[in-house]
């Protein structure tokens, strides 16, 4: 089988020769380590590891206001993105940019701004960053997409999801202290955020662009669980959600979510919008794919929890760790073996090698 083909028959739990293999976050700071260690230059992870190969698209998905660089030393640069949120960023490291301050205090600041949010094709053909990891992108959009449909390949579309635009918008604590204080401020980003993605989206389909599926990366949830009630999220953020997926839908796509955290309680609510698939399933924050493929048989798949964090823990506990979880999720062929969460430069080629070449033993149907 080839891997678009066997990619598809996991999100339907179709029969497939293998159990796919994928692996969407490894740091850049973890691939340099790599080239030093024995990876070949020239070839790409995926390449080397024989992965199914899955390609990315995204568009630029801001209020598009001018970045501007406001502070910058040997080690760290304050900026302003395309929101005109401000950030302070780590130079030579992969980790998340401190939040400092958001252009949105006020629903008329929103009011004031949101007229930038222009369906334009530009927005996705002239896109210049990777999705995953906000890097510059190695070839041109619309090169990317040609050669991946030639090579027929498991295309993904990435939007923005609402919620979390709203959430990385107005910063977590002050978008949360809202969400109790002044939900109908939240609500009205998060509408207004939906209509442009739906635009933007509809804009794309009719250029003659197709995907396989739509990747929303959304992380709700912590280590404990949700970010706020299921009440607030079943009436302010599951209509605008279930928009979003009903056109994927409409448009042969199937859903993946990504959340980080506990997802236990949001899955469940994410069942009647649409959702198809859940990522990465952290396993640090207590989910366990046996668990979830119980409960949700035959509804739902699943791509990851196999424990990043096990990976520098010796051979034994890679084993065990990749044994457990291959064995239990195996049988339902909706399973995707993945990490947790992105692989740092903590782990060496050498252990993430013998990682993949043991679960290669056990893939196999």
């Amino acid at each position: 089988m080839k891997s678009r083909e066997r990619i598809l028959a996991a999100l339907n739990g179709w029969d497939m020769d293998r159990v796919p293999m994928c692996e969407i976050g490894v740091w850049p700071e973890t691939e340099e380590r790599w080239r030093r260690e024995g990876l070949p230059n020239g070839v790409s992870v995926d390449e080397y590891f024989g992965f199914d190969k899955i390609e990315f698209f995204s568009y630029d998905p801001s209020l598009m206001l001018p970045s501007r660089v406001l502070e910058e030393t040997e080690t760290q640069i304050v900026l302003t993105d395309g929101d005109g949120c401000t950030y302070r960023k780590w130079k030579g490291k992969q980790s998340h940019p401190l939040f400092i301050k958001s252009s949105i205090t006020t629903i008329d600041d929103w009011n004031n701004l949101r007229h930038n949010l222009t369906p334009d094709m530009s927005r996705f053909e002239d896109n210049k960053l990777d999705c995953i990891f906000a890097t510059p992108l190695r070839e041109r959009p619309t090169d990317k997409y040609k050669k991946a449909r030639a090579d027929d390949e498991f295309t993904v579309l990435v939007p923005t999801e609402p919620c979390w635009y709203y959430l990385r918008l107005l910063g977590e604590e002050e978008a949360l202290c809202n969400i109790a204080l002044d939900p109908d401020f939240t609500e009205q980003i998060i509408s207004d955020y939906t209509d442009f993605t739906i635009s933007l989206i509809k804009c794309i389909i009719s250029a003659g662009y197709k995907f396989d599926a739509l990747w929303v990366f959304s992380d709700l949830c912590y280590k404990n669980g949700m970010l706020f009630s299921p009440e607030f999220f079943n009436q302010r953020i599951a209509p605008y959600q279930k928009r979003i997926f009903d056109l994927a839908k409409e448009n042969g796509m199937k859903v993946i979510y990504h959340s980080d955290g506990n997802v236990h309680d949001l899955i469940p609510l994410l069942l009647p919008v649409g959702v198809d698939c859940m990522q990465p399933l952290e396993a640090r924050a207590g989910n366990d794919v046996g668990s979830y493929l119980k409960l949700y048989k035959e509804k739902l798949s699943f791509i990851g929890n196999i424990n990043a964090d096990v990976l520098t823990a010796g051979k034994e506990k890679v084993e065990e760790e990749i044994t457990s979880k291959i064995r239990c999720a195996k049988p339902s062929r909706r399973y995707i073996f993945h990490s947790d969460h992105s692989i740092p430069d903590i782990v060496s080629f050498f252990e993430y090698e013998y990682a993949i070449n043991f679960a290669k033993q056990l893939i196999k149907y």
